[in-house]
């Protein structure tokens, strides 16, 4: 019998892969030759998840593991609306979350609902890349508007966003702190991003996954905050950053939009529902965590940025900005492809037992060429190791220049 190919969907082969993932079997192989990772891929917290969170999981006693609401287990949308209301003074109902797993998935709800196959969401470009992979998932279509290192990552002015506005455009989508950047948007700036909304007729998507893993004592502002009951208004949230919680995968999307809100959750109904246990002991987490513990996250995250910065700052030729929240930083190295040296600290460059995985930033780009020079670290490790990468980028730097001539 002749055997043919079979076809596979143009959306499947659209989505990029994770530019965060793609040299991870490199990672693996550094590994098996013995060699010390320091894994500055990714955003993966080393910090302790809370007690509360795994005394939860001893409190769920069911004989069955049963489905619960499509919209989220009812005291898990309770307790975050209390700890929001408690922790940034933001007072949002019960009502207005629908609990997701993990941020992603609200995302790709947040996406399907206010847009058709091919309509436009406007990012600003670095992005998190996995905003391309749920695009393409979602049939959108993202259209960047630059920001620089030379001006801090900062949003451009009204003029430039307004240019890259179509009549296809049905949303703002913005990454509050900035994942990859680390920058911290103004009040100004959130502000002339609602304005621009209101005045164009677009939803606006706020990212808040970092929200409160904000530095040298900057206002926590969510776009909430501008406009507290506004329909156009969108925000993702996310346990997995600031309690260290990426596996249990809980996320909500919030939004005081009923009819935005209904429409989303019969998308998620067409998922049954998120983990149940997981929601269970996250509810007991909110309910019985310290305001001590954020703040002691907090604090310990500005300390290893700062460590990482000053030891960065040393590497001949590096450019970078001081990141203001979230735990990335985007670094601009004296080099043409940032893959290619990512690639060659995994696969031949060790000092002293060590190498350095990074994530290059061409990835976080819709148009990558934009990134090629740069990599994303991420201070998720301890200090310790973290003072150590200035020294392994340096040595890096000059055996791969010396590899290429």
């Amino acid at each position: 019998m002749r055997r043919t190919t079979l076809s596979l969907s143009r959306r499947a082969s659209e989505t990029p892969p994770s530019p965060i993932r793609k040299l991870a079997p490199l990672s693996r192989e550094a590994q098996a030759r013995g060699l010390e990772v320091l894994f500055l891929n990714i955003g993966q917290p080393d910090i302790e998840t809370p007690q509360a969170f795994f005394d939860g999981l001893k409190q769920y006693n069911q004989k069955v593991v049963a489905y619960d609401f499509s919209e989220g287990n009812a005291h898990l949308r309770e307790a975050w609306s209390k700890y929001m209301e408690r922790t940034i003074q933001l007072s949002v109902a019960p009502e207005n979350f629908l609990i997701t797993t993990g941020a992603s998935e609200a995302l790709v709800f947040a996406f399907m609902t206010c847009c058709d196959p091919g309509d436009e969401i406007l990012i600003f470009d670095p992005t998190y890349a996995n905003y391309m992979g749920f695009a393409a998932i979602s049939g959108v279509e993202l259209v960047p508007v630059l920001t620089d290192l030379e001006h801090d990552f900062t949003l451009p002015d009204r003029a430039q966003i307004y240019h890259r506005i179509s009549h296809r455009t049905k949303a703002i989508l913005i990454s509050h702190p900035n994942n990859p950047t680390g920058t911290v948007y103004s009040r100004e700036e959130l502000q002339l991003l609602l304005d621009i909304a209101e005045e164009r007729n677009l939803f606006l998507i706020a990212d808040e996954t970092y929200r409160e893993l904000i530095y040298d004592d900057r206002e926590i502002v969510s776009v909430m905050h501008l406009s507290p009951n506004n329909d156009r208004i969108i925000v993702v949230d996310s346990l997995s950053k600031r309690f260290s919680l990426c596996g249990a995968r809980i996320g909500a999307l919030i939004t005081t939009n009923q009819d935005y809100r209904l429409k989303a959750l019969n998308i998620a109904q067409a998922r049954l529902a998120s983990p149940t246990i997981e929601q269970f002991a996250a509810a007991y987490m909110l309910d019985h965590i310290t305001d001590d513990y954020l703040k002691e996250v907090t604090l310990e995250y500005q300390s290893r940025r700062d460590v990482l910065f000053e030891s960065i700052q040393k590497v001949p030729g590096l450019k970078a900005s001081l990141p203001g929240g979230a735990f990335y930083v985007i670094a601009e190295l004296p080099i043409d492809d940032s893959e290619k040296f990512a690639a060659y600290m995994l696969k031949e460059f060790s000092l002293h037992g060590r190498t350095l995985f990074m994530a290059p930033a061409g990835g976080f780009y819709i148009n990558q060429s934009k990134g090629k020079q740069s990599v994303r670290l991420a201070y998720v490790l301890e200090k310790e190791k973290l003072r150590l990468t200035g020294e392994l980028l340096t040595a890096g730097l000059e055996q791969f220049t010396k590899h290429a001539s």
